[in-house]
Order: C-alpha cells, then structure tokens, then sequence
C-alpha cells in the first residue's frame, strides 16, 4: 500500500469516526445532560436571578411598611376636651383593654366624629420613624387611599403583564425583563422623594408595570431553562425566595430604616443591584431554538450554560433540533377562543383555572396587606407569614408529587377555608395574650392560599396544550390581576368586621376546592400538544368511569 493510499484511509476512518461522534439533539436534552448532577455553580446561578424574585416581594409589599398607620401609637393633646373624654370614656367601660385604638380615634366607639391630628391628638412614634400615612394624614376616613396605592400596583402589573405575553416569545425572556426591573428600581428611588400621594400612585402603577415584565419573564426562563428532574425543587425554591422577600428582608428593613423614604430608596437599590445579576447568563437557548429556530445562537447559549455550571458540552459534534412537542404551531389569541368553541372541554379548565385563579390572589393579596389589622406587631405578622409561604413550598413539593395535583390542590383550598372559620373562635395563647387563634389560623390559611397558587402555576402548565401554554398562563394570570387589584380592599374588610370578612374568605376558598375536582389529574402524564387531545383525555376518562362503574 502506497503512502498516498494510506493517507487516504486514516482520511477515511477520521471522517466517519467524527461522523458517528455527531448526534442530533435538543435542547431539553442537552440540558438534562449538562444539569444531570447536582452543581453548586448551579444553585449560586438560580439564588443570584431570584435576588429579583426576593426584590419584587419587597417593592410589593413595601406600602405595609411604609404606609403603616400606627393606631396604636398616639396620645392626646392636653388641650383636647374631645380626646381626653372618649379615652376616659373607653378606659371605664373596658378596663382591661387600651383606649388607644382605632375605634376610639376614629369616632367608631359612641358614633362620634373622628379626632384630628395635631388639633386633638398627635402619633407617638419611636424617634426619627415615619411612615407616609402620617406625613399625608391617611388615616381613619381617608384610608382607602392608602389601599387605593396598592391596588394601582397591580393595574401596572396588567399592563406589564400583557406587554410581556405579545413580547417574550419573540424578543426573549431576558430582553425584556431586565428593563422591566430597572423601571422598578428607577421608581422605588423616585418614590423616596415623592411629594404627595397623587404623585406616588403615578409612580406605582408605573411600578406595576416593570414588575410584572419581569415577574412573568423571570418564571418562564428559569422553569424552562430547569432540566426535568429539577424542576419541582426549583419551582418551591422560587417560592422560597418570595417568601424571604416577605417575611425576612422588608421585615429587617422595615425595623431598622425609620423613615419610609429611606427604606423606599433601599428597596430601589436592592433590585438595582439584583438586576444586574441577569447579565450574568445568555438568552434562553429554548425560546431561541424552539420559537425562533436560531440553532447557532442557542448552541452558543448552551455552551455558555455548560461553562457557568463548569460541565462539558461537545457543540461541535451536537446538532440542535426542535423538540417534536413543540412541532404544533403556536395559536393566536382568536385561534384559542376559537378552539374553546371547538373543544369545550379546553374552555371548560380555563373557566375553572381563571376562577380559581382570581380567588387565589384576592385572598393572598386580601392577608398580605391586612397584617397590621391582624396583629399587634406588624414585624412579626410578616415574619410569620413569610416562614409559612416557605413551608407551604416544602409541602407542595412532597403533595404534589405524593398525592397528585389534584388531591394536593383541593386539600390546600379546603384546609384554608377550615382555617378561617377556626379563627373565629376567641383563644389566646401565652400568658401575654401573645398568640390569639385568629392570628395562628391566618397564618396557616395563608399558608395554604399561598401553596394553593403554586399548584394553579404548575397545574395550568401541565393541562394546556403545548400551542396555546403561554396564551392560556396570560388569561390566567390576567384574571389574577382582579383579585389582586381587590384584595388590598380586604384591609378595609377587616376594620369594618373580621367575623364577616372571614367567613367570605372561607366560602371563597371552599367553594373553590370543590371546582377543582372537575380539573383532572396530571402527575406521571405529558402535557397535551393539542386541544382535540385535551377533549380525548376528558372523553377516556368519563367512557373509563362508566365502565368502571357498570361493572
């Protein structure tokens, strides 16, 4: 054999060798393969994005803290006949029960007229704390425009949210989020100077708005970006980090900031600093394949990924291909209303889901912003309330996969709803009066609302056919902005009656355990690419039952 021959044949063997090195591959398989072991890059990665999930929570709730009117907290002027008489007034008829509340101050106790600040009574602060309800005198009658600011948050969060459903599939997640939290932290900063309360219910609803672009695209691009087996544990670990947000970092900020500007401007530089993280990883390599089929700029962000959780990824050899589940083409919004037609069964669900889902956030939103009328220490009720959304992650994590969605999804409505009739009865716990019953079973009602909307998350995830998945999550969480936009309004339902107001909070949570039972069960089973799928499932199902039942 000659030396050009021989050449010829290493030529060869070469040649085929790299030829059977090259697969085809998508990208939720290279995925699984570069995310199959647990990486400690890659935990550092997910904390370091949610710092923006844990800043949200903050700039949620932030009008709690310093919006929060102490009731509790002021003393009469020594010229006022009208304040010194109803305190004494109250002080005999309840001996054992502060006269300095709300009913006293705001003429609630004998029908009379509310007392006014610096004419007959003036806030008793620690010194230095404020809260812009005091600097703008909102309180007893004008408290609706501090439950107002809330809810034009989620009026934003609307807008954002529709911004977001016509813009991540085609421009990316990333593109639009990261400009979604700078508008955030550019109007916590501006909200630190703000003069007047018109100006701050500008700037919170502009607020609202960046939020929920980054809300939605945080979500999509860690859950898909996830590999299969980690999924469940970071979606809880996502809560978990909400629930820090809540219950540990505003709490600490809250106690330790005195004046609401400043702690208005620390929130604004938080999620300045959090966004910031997001420059740290690529575009979405499946939002680049499967929407765009852009196979060489999302091999590019998948050996980015690889390199960011120290693995090793052949991209020379690997050739990217859309998944077959995603091979359905995407659905405009006329094309799913149409198909609802179609296929009853798909409308159905979403009818249920949108139900469940404007239920759920009223109540979240209805306890969330109605701690200070709840307890006697605002810290630790938000405290408390954050330690049991975490819990409320651990156990959805074990039902869901336990149980089922299902079973999970209605025990946590019915447990919830049990929990707010529970509260009506007058216990006290501690030798202090520390703990009332009403405060323990709201924490744990809120746990369940909280775990409850997880579920919904993932449930609407799991039932929607793969073509309509992101139109039918917006529809979903666009009924949740009503709730949302409600449920601060619950603040003003407690101070007008707790017992009312939780037994509607009870019907409300029941009723929705009980409709769930017509959703069907999704664990261990793919997610349907089409809706004439989604009425087969249903149709097997009930033909299954029958038979079951016959014989």
């Amino acid at each position: 054999m000659t030396n050009h021959q021989e050449d010829q044949e290493k030529t060869m063997k070469s040649g085929s060798l790299s030829l059977e090195k090259e697969r085809s591959a998508t990208v939720e398989d290279v995925l699984d393969e570069i995310q199959h072991e647990k990486s400690w890059r890659g935990l550092i990665i997910v904390t370091l994005l949610l710092t923006t999930h844990l800043s949200t929570a903050y700039v949620i709730n932030y009008p709690n803290f310093g919006g929060f009117i102490p009731y509790t907290s002021w003393k009469c002027l020594k010229n006022s006949t009208l304040c010194t008489e109803r305190v004494g007034q109250y002080s005999k008829e309840y001996p054992g029960k502060s006269p300095y509340n709300s009913d006293v101050l705001c003429g609630k106790y004998k029908d009379g007229p509310a007392m006014t600040v610096k004419t007959d009574f003036a806030w008793d602060l620690a010194e230095g704390r404020s809260t812009y309800a005091i600097e703008w005198d909102i309180y007893c009658g004008t408290e609706y425009k501090g439950t107002l600011l809330s809810s034009l948050y989620f009026v934003g969060g609307f807008v954002g949210l529709l911004i977001g459903s016509f813009t991540f599939d085609t421009l990316g997640r990333r593109t639009i989020l990261i400009p979604g939290y700078f508008v955030v932290a550019a109007c916590m900063l501006a909200a630190a100077i703000a003069p007047n309360i018109g100006v701050m219910m500008a700037i919170r609803v502009v607020m609202g708005i960046g939020s929920y672009m980054g809300l939605s695209g945080l979500y999509v691009y860690i859950i898909e970006n996830t590999c299969s087996r980690w999924r469940g544990l970071v979606s809880s670990y996502i809560a978990t980090c909400w629930g820090l947000g809540t219950g540990a970092v505003l709490p600490i900020f809250g106690y330790f900031i005195t004046s609401w500007r400043w702690l208005s401007a620390a929130g604004g530089l938080l999620m300045f600093g959090s966004a910031l993280c997001w420059f740290i990883v690529p575009d979405s390599p499946r939002q680049l394949m499967e929407n765009n089929n852009k196979k060489s700029a999302a091999t590019k962000s998948l050996k980015r990924m690889a390199k960011l959780l120290g693995r090793e990824f052949d991209a020379d050899n690997t050739n990217l291909i859309r998944s077959k589940k995603e091979a359905v083409a995407q659905a405009s919004y006329l094309d799913t209303l149409k198909e609802f037609i179609r296929y009853p069964e798909l409308g159905i669900q979403v009818m249920i889901q949108m139900h469940q889902w404007v239920i759920v956030a009223f109540l979240y939103y209805g306890f969330t912003f109605s701690w200070s009328k709840l307890g006697k220490n605002i810290y630790l009720g938000y405290m408390f309330s954050g330690i049991s959304e975490i819990l409320a992650a651990l156990i959805c994590w074990f039902g869901q996969d336990m149980f089922g969605r299902r079973t999970t999804l209605v025990s946590l409505y019915l447990a919830g709803g049990a929990s707010f009739l529970i509260a009506l009865v007058p216990l006290s716990f501690g030798s202090q009066n520390v703990l009332t019953m009403e405060q323990l079973m709201c924490l744990i009602g809120t746990m369940t609302v909280s775990g409850a909307w997880g579920t919904n998350y993932l449930y609407v995830a799991e039932q929607s056919p793969t073509n309509q998945r992101g139109k039918i999550s917006a529809v979903c969480s666009i009924a949740a902005r009503l709730g949302s936009f409600a449920g601060p309004q619950a603040s003003l339902l407690f101070t007008w009656n707790k017992t009312a107001t939780l037994v509607f909070f009870s019907v409300l949570a029941i009723s929705a355990g009980l409709i769930a039972l017509r959703l069907p069960e999704t664990r261990g089973r793919q997610s349907p690419n089409s809706a004439q799928e989604v009425q087969d499932r249903r149709r097997n199902s009930v033909e299954r039952r029958r038979g079951e039942l016959s014989s």
